[in-house]
């Protein structure tokens, strides 16, 4: 008995480190599995935050108008940035497009003002991102033209035109005899829609049946804007 006893005791300790070692390696493959199970749910999450952060910053940018400057932190750079990650985001390459017809818009803006500089500059911006674009071509053929077109500027006084008084009406009716005469264009700048309109009205009126082609803006100091054409 004394020796089964032993025999059973000695069989039983042989099994136990046996178990032992069984298990032992069982657990780092499971350890091991788990970060790259993690990783692979992980990193999607983290490059969508990414992603969603630089575009909210990217349309932060470009609703403050930082769309090319200043450098590092502008609206371009931010899009270009997501498109690095993820180079076929809409978002991203809708948001170029934006920046781009953002530009043109301002420069047609310039350039209906006579500021003719800036709608360069403005031009030279857009066609830096895509030079091929048939927008920025238009715009700088209009450009080119609107360089070759002289140009007379009309000062209105605002307290007249605030009174719409007689003399307010006899200056604009001659201003527009002189768009009549030369065929030319004009901007009217105004200080409100309604007193743009009541301008356009009197000019209308003192040419008949000529019809007035041109554009209306507003600003601080009324003025009409005459573009004659260069023959």
């Amino acid at each position: 008995m004394g020796i089964l006893f032993v025999q059973a005791c000695t069989t039983t300790d042989l099994r136990q480190p046996q178990q032992g070692g069984n298990t032992t390696p069982a657990n780092p493959e499971v350890d091991n599995v788990e970060p790259v199970i993690t990783g692979r749910v992980s990193d999607p999450f983290l490059r969508a935050r990414i992603l969603a952060d630089m575009l909210f910053e990217a349309s932060m940018a470009f609703d403050d108008n930082r769309l090319l400057l200043p450098p590092g932190n502008n609206a371009y750079d931010r899009y270009m940035e997501v498109l690095s990650f993820e180079p076929d985001n809409q978002v991203a390459l809708q948001g170029i497009q934006d920046i781009v017809d953002r530009y043109v818009a301002m420069a047609n803006q310039a350039i209906q003002i006579g500021q003719f500089d800036n709608a360069e500059a403005y031009l030279n911006r857009a066609a830096s991102i895509n030079p091929g674009q048939s927008n920025i071509i238009e715009a700088r053929r209009v450009l080119n033209l609107e360089q070759g077109v002289g140009r007379e500027y009309f000062t209105l006084d605002p307290q007249e035109l605030t009174t719409q008084s007689l003399a307010m009406m006899s200056q604009l009716g001659s201003i527009g005899e002189f768009v009549r005469d030369y065929d030319a264009t004009f901007l009217i700048t105004a200080r409100s829609d309604a007193e743009a309109r009541w301008i356009y009205q009197i000019m209308r009126e003192a040419v008949g049946g000529y019809r007035l082609r041109g554009n209306v803006t507003l600003g601080p100091q009324p003025t009409v804007q005459v573009n004659i054409p260069q023959t």
